[in-house]
C-alpha cells in the first residue's frame, strides 16, 4: 500500500533479462543447438509476469538487445526466434544433437527473488521440451564466484543494466562468463568499433541481433522494472535513471 504524499514511479528498463551459458554445448554436442533448443522452448509472457507479480506495468515483451529508451539502439526486428513457444522444435533440436537427457546444471540464487523465479518457472517449461535440469540454489556470491569457471555450472541467471552503445554488451564479448567466442560476432563487435558513421552502425547493430538469434550466446527474455517512491517534498530526483540518483536532489520543507 502507498501512503498518499508518495508518488509512485516505474524505473526505466531497470533490468534486462538474460539466461547466461557457461558450458551447454559440452553437455549438448553440437555447438550452440542447446541454446537454440532453450530459446525454442520457453514460453515467455507466462515467465515474465509471473515475475513481475502479475503487472503488466512491471516488464515488457521486447526482443531488442537495447530498451525502448536507448531509442538510438532500439531495433524492431520481425521474424526473429524470440519467444517461439516452439515445444516440437526444441525437441527436434534436442534429438538432433543426441541429447541423452544428460543433467544441464542451471545455477540461480534466492537472493534475488526475480531471478529465482525466472530460473525456476524456465525449468518447468524446459523439461516439459525434454531438457533434464539440476536446478542448483546458491547465495549470490558462490554464483558469482562459480561463473568464471565453466567447469562448476552449464547455466546461470542474470540481469543486465542498460548498454548505451554496441559495443558497450559485454556478453558479446569473449571476457565474460558465457565467454561468447563466435567468429562472426566478435567480427562484427570490431566492425562496430571502427564505424563512425550513425547509419552504418545502426546497419551493423541489426546484423548483430539477427546474429544473436541465430547464433544464441545467450537467451533474451524481456526487460523488469523496479518501483521506486518519494515524498512530494522531495524535489529535483530523476526518475528515469536506472538506479537511484542522488545528485541535485533536494528536500522542500
Amino acid at each position: 500500500m502507498i501512503r498518499p504524499g508518495f508518488p509512485v514511479r516505474n524505473t526505466s528498463a531497470e533490468t534486462l533479462q538474460f539466461l547466461m551459458d557457461g558450458a551447454v554445448e559440452s553437455t549438448i554436442t553440437e555447438a550452440s543447438v542447446g541454446t537454440a533448443a532453450w530459446q525454442a522452448a520457453i514460453d515467455i509472457e507466462p515467465i515474465m509476469k509471473n515475475v513481475a507479480g502479475g503487472k503488466k506495468e512491471f516488464y515488457r515483451m521486447d526482443s531488442s538487445l537495447a530498451p525502448v529508451e536507448i531509442s538510438a539502439w532500439h531495433t524492431n526486428i520481425s521474424g526473429l526466434p524470440w519467444n517461439e513457444r516452439n515445444r516440437d522444435k526444441a525437441k527436434r533440436l534436442l534429438q538432433e544433437a543426441g541429447y541423452k537427457k544428460e543433467p544441464i546444471r542451471f545455477m540461480t540464487t534466492q537472493e534475488y527473488k526475480w531471478m529465482y523465479d525466472f530460473a525456476l518457472l524456465t525449468k518447468q517449461q524446459l523439461e516439459d521440451a525434454g531438457f533434464n535440469i539440476d536446478l542448483q540454489v546458491v547465495d549470490w556470491a558462490t554464483l558469482v564466484k562459480r561463473r568464471n569457471n565453466s567447469k562448476e555450472y552449464d547455466v546461470f541467471t542474470t540481469g543486465m543494466g542498460a548498454f548505451y552503445d554496441p559495443t558497450h554488451h559485454i556478453y558479446l564479448t569473449p571476457s565474460w562468463p558465457g565467454w561468447t567466442t563466435d567468429e562472426g560476432i566478435l567480427k562484427i563487435q570490431q566492425e562496430l568499433a571502427r564505424e563512425t558513421d550513425p547509419k552504418k552502425r545502426m546497419a551493423l547493430w541489426e546484423q548483430q541481433t539477427r546474429q544473436f538469434y541465430e547464433k544464441v550466446p545467450v537467451i533474451r527474455y524481456g526487460d523488469l522494472f523496479g518501483l521506486r517512491a518519494t515524498r512530494n517534498t522531495v524535489k529535483g530526483f530523476n526518475e528515469k535513471t536506472e538506479r537511484v540518483r542522488f545528485y541535485n536532489v533536494w528536500l522542500e520543507k
